[in-house]
């Protein structure tokens, strides 16, 4: 894999992961690298499809699941979750 398909790669990262300084750092070098406008604009047209995906469906599971009620919910305990909801399965 040549440089400017590692960078670009590294931008569709920084993108995919909403990290500001990685993007800030990553596209300079990639388009110092040869990355063609076309190249740069693929690649973030499939993150952001990729990311509107995953939003879409991650909306739609919350309103399914704010229309069920409370038993039929499976309800968690409140400590030890790694995103920090709380929920010790995340």
């Amino acid at each position: 894999m040549n440089d400017v398909m590692k960078e670009l790669i590294r931008v569709a990262v920084a993108l995919a992961m909403s990290c500001e300084s990685c993007l800030e750092k990553h596209m300079p070098l990639a388009k110092e690298l040869g990355a063609t406008e076309q190249e740069v604009q693929e690649v973030l047209n499939i993150v952001r499809n990729m990311k509107l995906t995953t939003t879409m469906a991650v909306d739609e599971l919350a309103i399914s699941l704010s229309r069920k009620s409370p038993t039929e919910l499976n309800m968690v305990e409140t400590t030890g979750s790694s995103c920090g909801c709380g929920s010790g399965k995340c």
